[in-house]
């Protein structure tokens, strides 16, 4: 192997995330509540960050920073299904969710 490299594909592991900005997206201003546990999520990139949306295609909330290696997978054709685990309006609209490569 390549110094550094672990043999791991990170574009090919699952992953649970805490979104960011759930009170400040489109979904939030829209409906004024949150996903419920068991929607179905995706993932796309808007060309400055990584968001994760809901059926429709409304941005649900941002991925953390740390999720920025995704661009990449996105770029080479891997698309990520998604569900939310929980979800709640207070004190702050938060949502969790795990999401898959398919």
């Amino acid at each position: 192997m390549a110094g550094g490299t672990s043999g791991v594909d990170k574009c090919k592991q699952a992953f649970h995330v805490l979104l960011d900005d759930v009170g400040n997206s489109d979904f939030y201003a829209q409906f004024k509540t949150v996903p419920t546990p068991g929607e179905q999520l995706g993932i796309v990139f808007d060309t400055k960050r990584i968001f994760a949306v809901d059926k429709h295609g409304v941005k649900v909330g941002a991925l953390p920073t740390s999720f920025n290696y995704l661009v990449a997978c996105l770029d080479s054709g891997i698309a990520y299904v998604g569900v939310v685990k929980s979800s709640a309006t207070s004190p702050v609209p938060t949502v969790e969710a795990d999401f898959a490569p398919q």
